[in-house]
């Protein structure tokens, strides 16, 4: 996963969290490991599949409370844009209550039979009026109250009686003169009156029957359902289950992709061309050296040999970005060492495209070797771009620090105010650059931001003049398609079927033969494909075992030793693996 701004692209290896494999990065063992498998997809991504055990999450991460495999997919992916990781894991339910709750036979009888009350048959007795279908249990109000709160009750139909106040209160709203609202007009069609009572009358002998039927039974234990165990989650047979069924799922084991999605071939070669592409940088760096000159100095050993500084420099360093440790800082380090002997922090700063890391001279520590200068003027003087914040009365001159490099200065001086002066040289055919200009005098608090963005512009300006210079994901880019080009795996249908099968399978032994060279089949065998794709290929190469032709002949041992070198040898059905066609008969 990535940590924050400092690594966008996972740290994940194929070997993390996988039982029996060891180390500290990719090596072999994973390429015999059977729950890894390695594939291209369109020619421009490298993605792993990992089946793993399944992992203790704190709180138990996005799966918490749900009822999970007891093994998890995960899939690596390398691509222009960096090296991802995603976990996937299936999903059966709810909370797991196979194992809180005791098992029971469906087919045994319950200990205690529960004997439901059935409610008494409605009466029958229907008069011609529909009013008197309604409950006999409700109390009514006065039709001259309203319905409100304060006066409601359980026993009380307040929808009822709203409308009995409407239509005595507002004699305008009935629809018929005489008919109160809360109770159903009558029919004027005596044919619908009809059909109406026949159908009331349907339905209670359809209730009555139902009732009926209840009380029948109720006492009939066959007749009542028992509770039914959902069936435990089986353990898979094969270690890259999971991953083929995601494999599946996707869509990338149909006839329809083949031609986008293809394996890997496993050798050395992969392995360090996977190492090499996992440390390239997957955004744009730079390294700007950070020069403090205090009140009166003129020469490098003093000017290195500061320590501290201003107050108005510590606020300007720490508006340049944030302050990392480089014991434990997974991005970029632009050449500082994680053991301290070049200081314990540095201003670092990043985007979603670019990675910036600030060598401050006053942050490199002096405790580990005696010329502290000379290591200073290493790191300070291989960097293209210097800022320095000149406190000294004299402007600065470049040749204080002699370097080969420093193609772009900028230089800063207070002037008072909280106002700064900004001096900018560059070597002859840098291109121009900004947002910054020499002469541009610039307030405090816009100071660390314009600066910043304008030694980054001044780094680009710079490495836009080197021959073949090809952008971190341009370099990205050549690698994957190396990988690509020289190590896909161009397999049938059948051989790329039983990789996604068995990753890793078990090495085959080939049949005895008396003579001859040996098969196809064999040689499949011997490369490491199952028996079934190797049967295939020995069936398509030799033709059925039932053939007209093959029925024809009868060869034995002894005539299968003179048979000519075109000729295919014979074997015993005992010795050789089963064809398509034998093994439907």
């Amino acid at each position: 996963m990535g940590i924050g701004a400092s690594r966008l692209t996972s740290l994940v290896n194929e070997h993390d969290d996988v039982p029996n494999l060891t180390g500290d990065e990719l090596s072999a063992e994973v390429f015999h490991a059977p729950n890894v498998q390695f594939f291209v997809l369109n020619n421009n991504s490298i993605i792993s599949f990992v089946e793993i055990p399944a992992l203790d999450m704190p709180g138990g991460g996005a799966t918490a409370g749900l009822t999970t495999s007891k093994s998890q997919v995960r899939v690596i992916i390398r691509d222009l844009g960096g090296k991802f990781s995603w976990d996937s894991s299936i999903l059966y339910g709810p909370p797991d209550f196979y194992y809180n709750s005791p098992d029971i036979d469906p087919f045994s009888a319950p200990a205690s039979l529960e004997i439901s009350q059935c409610q008494p048959p409605l009466s029958n007795l229907i008069g011609d009026e529909p009013s008197l279908l309604s409950s006999q249990n409700l109390r009514h109000r006065p039709k001259d109250v309203l319905p409100i709160v304060e006066n409601s009750a359980d026993d009380l139909d307040n929808l009822d009686d709203l409308l009995q106040y409407v239509g005595y209160t507002s004699s305008e709203c009935v629809s018929v003169p005489g008919h109160p609202l809360n109770s159903a007009s009558k029919l004027h069609n005596e044919d619908g009156r009809q059909k109406e009572m026949e159908m009331i009358n349907l339905i209670l002998n359809q209730r009555n029957q139902e009732y009926s039927q209840s009380r029948k039974f109720s006492l009939n234990s066959c007749m009542e359902a028992k509770n039914v165990q959902s069936p435990h989650p089986a353990d898979a047979n094969s270690q890259f289950q999971h991953c083929r069924l995601l494999l599946n799922q996707l869509g990338f084991t149909s006839w329809e992709r083949r031609s986008q999605f293809d394996l890997l071939k496993k050798n050395e070669q992969l392995l360090r061309e996977l190492r090499n592409l996992d440390k390239q940088f997957c955004r744009d760096t730079h390294k700007i050296a950070v020069i403090y000159v205090a009140t009166g100095q003129e020469d490098k050993n003093s000017i290195l040999s500061n320590l501290g500084a201003s107050q108005e420099f510590e606020e300007f360093v720490a508006g340049l970005g944030w302050e990392v440790e480089l014991e434990n800082h997974p991005g970029f380090l632009g050449g500082l060492q994680r053991n301290k002997s070049t200081g314990d922090t540095a201003p670092y700063y990043a985007t979603p495209f670019t990675e910036v890391i600030f060598h401050v001279s006053t942050r490199m520590s002096t405790i580990f070797e005696a010329d502290t200068i000379h290591k200073k003027v290493c790191h300070l003087g291989n960097d293209e771009v210097h800022i320095v914040w000149s406190e000294h009365s004299r402007d600065y001159r470049k040749e204080i620090i002699a370097t080969e490099f420093c193609d772009v200065l900028i230089v800063i001086y207070p002037l008072g105010g909280r106002m700064y002066r900004i001096h900018i040289s560059r070597k002859l055919g840098i291109p121009f650059f900004g947002p910054l200009f020499n002469g541009a005098i610039v307030g405090h608090k816009v100071l660390p931001g314009l600066v910043r963005a304008t030694a980054i512009n001044a780094n680009r300006a710079k490495r836009s003049l080197i021959s073949m210079y090809m952008n971190y994901f341009e370099e990205r880019h050549k690698s994957v398609e190396t990988i690509v080009q020289n190590h896909k795996d161009q397999t049938t249908f059948e051989q790329f079927a039983a990789s996604v099968y068995s990753p890793a399978p078990s090495k085959a032994y080939p049949a005895s033969r008396s003579s001859g060279p040996p098969s196809r089949a064999d040689s499949a065998c011997s490369k490491g494909i199952p028996n079934l794709a190797a049967a295939l290929l020995d069936a398509h190469s030799k033709g059925s075992a039932y053939s007209p032709s093959m029925r024809s002949r009868t060869v034995s041992q002894s005539t299968a030793e003179d048979l000519s070198p075109h000729s295919s040898p014979q074997v015993s059905l005992r010795d050789r693996p089963l064809t398509s066609s034998q093994s439907q008969t």
